[in-house]
């Protein structure tokens, strides 16, 4: 079979490119940090960035007829689509459970295996994809409704939430119009999007003005 690039796929691999990019630009910043944590923001945020930047690719490649979606790869999608959902319940963990800090992998370690379980004993896609949903929509609804709560009291001054929460929203109008666009010709619009919600969540999670006023402070 003759693997012929179609060059309206550049701008979609391109914002993987630049997700798999702003990852490892965070996995330096918390390997850097004195105190790591595992649970800490940049990190987590890392790995959801390096799993969405895979996720993306590979949708790409389905919906252009490169890769065939069968169910042996969709359970790898499934896989590195668990790379998006399992960091933030240590986003979430991290944020709000901090005085159980101990048990926090454990906690993570239930979900990894609720979810591995999923994919490789569902029969269907269609099952899977069923029981996989309901953790998606939680922790990425928590996340919002989390970066929500902590612009309005401040909370997590480490972080620019407000970034954070029109991050989502931009993340969200991406992926959910991804079909759409696609249909009528207009790929590069998600990813630009997609690209655009990156840069602003790796903008707010390094927040250079939180340093600023640190050192003035000082």
């Amino acid at each position: 079979m003759q693997f012929v690039f179609d060059l309206t796929l550049l701008p979609g691999l391109a914002a993987s490119v630049l997700a798999a990019i702003m990852a490892v630009y965070l996995i330096i910043i918390w390997y850097r940090q004195e105190n790591r944590l595992m649970t800490d923001l940049p990190l987590m945020f890392g790995i959801v960035f390096i799993a969405h930047a895979i996720n993306q690719t590979m949708v790409l490649l389905s919906e252009y007829g490169y890769l065939e979606m069968t169910l042996e790869v969709f359970r790898m999608r499934a896989l590195i689509v668990g790379g998006i959902a399992v960091p933030l319940v240590g986003v979430l963990l991290h944020i709000w459970l901090p005085r159980i800090r101990k048990h926090h992998l454990r906690i993570i370690g239930l979900v990894i295996v609720y979810w591995v379980s999923i994919l490789l004993l569902g029969p269907t896609q269609e099952l899977i994809m069923l029981l996989h949903l309901p953790i998606i929509i939680f922790f990425m609804g928590g996340m919002v409704l989390t970066f929500a709560i902590t612009w309005k009291t401040g909370r997590l001054k480490e972080v620019r939430s407000d970034l954070m929460v029109v991050s989502s929203a931009f993340s969200f109008v991406g992926q959910a119009g991804l079909v759409a666009f696609m249909a009528i010709g207009l790929a590069s619009v998600p990813a630009m999007i997609t690209a655009i919600s990156t840069a602003m969540a790796t903008l707010a999670l390094v927040n250079p003005w939180y340093k600023v006023e640190a050192r003035s402070v000082l």
